[in-house]
């Protein structure tokens, strides 16, 4: 809730949002469903799943979970209500698939606290750690750490101090408010006695630690002999920018600890062994593995027939398929539209307006004509010429630009005038022309626009 409503006030609507706190085990209505929290362990805190139940039957929908048997904040998974739940009957379960191909079980959370508790005691300069800015479980141990070593512990980032400052509200960072500090104090520790909790651990140009790499951040220059550690994966396609930033951080005299080379991370997503313990807990009627890339979500499916649900029961959904439960019996409905819209000024959405424009300029691309007509004639007095881009040599040189251009020209004296800035039918009639000849010569559609000035 703290962090729902400090990102609220980051955008100008905390004044305006109604929250409701909910609690595991206690279920709400929305709508005409009634809605029960159940808690489970996750990289955040108070993370749930949820039991919806609806008039088709009760549907688990797990969210990002794993079953930590050690959770640093000691809230355990909950078992015993997911396994009441498969024995009342749920008829549909959605289930995590970040980590199927992983075998076996994710490690605790609090695993964690001996390695970095290692790696902290070797160090003689300065140790910083980056991780997400909500992984308070991680942050806490990294403070218990440092406390038992006799450091204090720095935020580097607006957010990541931010998060500190709610762990602490919160109770979710149990520790004395003397083990934090700010960086400007900390400037003052001997190195040895101090440590950083920062950001960009995937490489955001504008973070912490890519300040630091670089050595453009305004308080702090890495050091030799500092010790950094990534405490996060790799996310696939951040992997150029994270090795750019570790290479610099060595180039500087680091020593860098990420997933590759020391456990010094360990997933907040279930592990294949605990998502077939999920299956077996709650024993649906149908499933659908969500979360995850199309492999994730296949092999998890293959996962969930090994555990005993029927094939025909198993549904493999893509970004806007749809699964329509009546009764006892699931099938698929329409696909209907996903993924990002773009949609015009005026409201208007689909494959027209500023995204039918988009894809023509990407294809075809485009020619403006320009002609100048007296305002006291109504005669043409300039032009018309031609720019392109996309299509030929847009400088009016081109054969082709040379040849529609008088192909138009000959067009309008057809016409006759007199002309004015906002005829309608000249327009149309200069689109017409250049597009009839781009698509006859070349195959070419290109968007055209015209545009008449009065002298």
């Amino acid at each position: 809730m703290a962090f729902v409503r400090r990102r609220l006030a980051e955008a100008s609507l905390g004044e305006e949002a109604s929250l409701v706190s909910i609690r595991p085990r206690q279920s709400f209505q929305a709508g005409p469903f009634e809605v029960e929290p159940i808690r489970v362990t996750h990289s955040t805190p108070d993370s749930v799943a949820l039991a919806i139940r609806t008039p088709a039957g009760t549907i688990v929908h797990t969210g990002d979970f794993k079953i930590d048997e050690a959770p640093v904040d000691g809230e355990p998974f909950d078992r015993e209500r997911f396994a009441q739940l498969g024995r009342e009957g749920v008829v549909l379960l959605l289930s995590d698939s970040t980590n199927v191909e992983r075998t076996g079980r994710s490690p605790s959370e609090s695993s964690l606290r001996p390695v970095l508790r290692e790696i902290m005691s070797r160090s003689r300069q300065r140790f910083f750690l980056s991780a997400f800015s909500s992984h308070l479980h991680r942050f806490r141990q990294v403070a218990e750490v440092a406390a038992e070593l006799g450091r204090r512990v720095a935020p580097l980032g607006r957010r990541i101090g931010e998060s500190v400052r709610l762990g602490l509200e919160t109770g979710q960072l149990p520790l004395h408010a003397g083990t934090f500090v700010d960086a400007a104090e900390a400037e003052f520790l001997e190195p040895r006695k101090v440590a950083y909790l920062t950001s960009g651990s995937q490489g955001e140009p504008l973070s912490a630690l890519a300040k630091l790499s670089s050595g453009s951040h305004p308080r702090i220059q890495i050091e030799p002999e500092d010790v950094v550690v990534l405490s996060s994966r790799f996310i696939p396609g951040n992997e150029r920018t994270i090795n750019t930033l570790v290479n610099r951080l060595y180039k500087l005299g680091a020593e860098v600890f990420y997933d590759a080379v020391a456990p010094v991370h360990v997933s907040g997503h279930a592990s294949r062994d605990e998502l077939a313990e999920m299956l077996l807990l709650v024993r649906p009627k149908y499933f659908v593995p969500i979360h995850g890339e199309f492999r994730h979500l296949a092999r998890h499916l293959a996962l969930a027939i090994e555990a005993g649900i029927a094939e025909r029961n198993c549904f493999l959904l893509e970004d806007g398929d749809t699964l329509i439960l009546n009764g006892a019996q699931a099938h698929r409905g329409r696909k209907v539209d996903s993924g990002r819209v773009m949609i015009d000024e005026g409201g208007a959405r689909g494959d027209f307006g500023v995204v039918g424009e988009r894809r023509v300029l990407a294809q075809e691309g485009t020619v403006t004509a320009i002609l100048i007509v007296s305002a006291k004639t109504g005669q043409i007095i300039a032009g018309p010429d031609l720019v392109s881009r996309g299509l030929v040599s847009g400088d009016g040189t081109s054969e082709h630009m040379r040849r529609v251009r008088n192909e138009l020209a000959a067009r309008l004296n057809d016409i006759g005038g007199p002309y004015r800035a906002g005829q309608i039918a000249l327009k149309d009639e200069v689109v017409r022309t250049v597009r009839s000849y781009f698509s006859d010569e070349l195959g070419k559609r290109p968007l055209v626009v015209a545009h008449v000035v009065e002298v």
